[in-house]
């Protein structure tokens, strides 16, 4: 596994590269059947991520790149090679590669990496390693509930203020786009996540490994139970990412 690790770690890293390369100069964005935007560099960063991942003679499964049917698949990569491209195509910096391992229909590895900061989050199995950060205490921060940047919307805030609020009175919402919002999760600078937007398994495999192995974890709003993954469909339904409680 830590091979494998190490080189999902270089599949991220060069493309995240390549996804530099295009963010620096002026891009075209076209418009998906689903109507999502879009890049070349969506598309650049699938292909060598592919080619990198390709040694391992595993599946590859990612959103620019994807099969028929995966349902024979035990083991394979889910990838996001740009996650957050509304984010990227409005160059706030916010956006990231997220690359997964899937055994068993769990997410076991996984790797996120934002291009912009060069900040590097993964886990294995138990094992997470993510860039430091203050020590979480509730005596330096107040409770912080993370939301989408670009996909916020009223379920989310109905959830905080009939679920969070009454217990955090003092909450704070933060907006935040892409995988980053797991990242501080893991990382321990906020506490909760909600969200109620359309994503798919590839939107959150990586982090969910991510998060499960430092403590936290991220459950479906309708009853509580583990995101799936390798189902038939894609899609994900709404959900909510708990840090670790300590």
């Amino acid at each position: 596994m830590e091979q494998l690790l190490e080189l999902a770690k270089h599949a991220a890293l060069e493309a995240g590269k390549a996804i530099m390369e295009v963010y620096a100069q002026p891009f075209e964005v076209y418009t998906k059947d689903d109507d999502s935007p879009v890049t070349q560099a969506d598309l650049r960063a699938s292909n060598i991520i592919k080619e990198i991942l390709k040694p391992t003679g595993l599946p590859f499964v990612s959103e620019e790149d994807l099969p028929p049917d995966r349902s024979q698949f035990k083991r394979y990569w889910l990838v996001d090679p740009l996650d957050g491209t509304v984010e990227f195509v409005n160059r706030n910096g916010e956006f990231t590669v997220n690359i997964a391992l899937i055994d068993d229909k769990q997410p076991v590895l996984g790797v996120i990496y934002a291009p912009v900061t060069n900040q590097l989050w993964y886990a294995v199995g138990t094992h997470c390693v993510c860039p430091p950060v203050t020590q979480r205490t509730h005596a330096v921060r107040p409770y912080t509930v993370l939301v989408s940047r670009s996909h916020r919307t009223p379920e989310v805030d109905a959830y905080i203020n009939k679920v969070l609020r009454p217990t955090h009175p003092d909450l704070v919402i933060d907006t935040q786009g892409s995988s980053l919002k797991f990242a501080r999760l893991a990382e321990g600078s906020a506490d909760v996540y909600v969200c109620y937007s359309k994503t798919k398994e590839w939107d959150t495999a990586a982090a969910d490994a991510i998060l499960r192995a430092a403590g936290g974890k991220i459950l479906r709003i309708s009853d509580g139970q583990p995101l799936e993954y390798s189902k038939k469909e894609y899609p994900n339904p709404p959900f909510v990412a708990w840090a670790r409680i300590s």
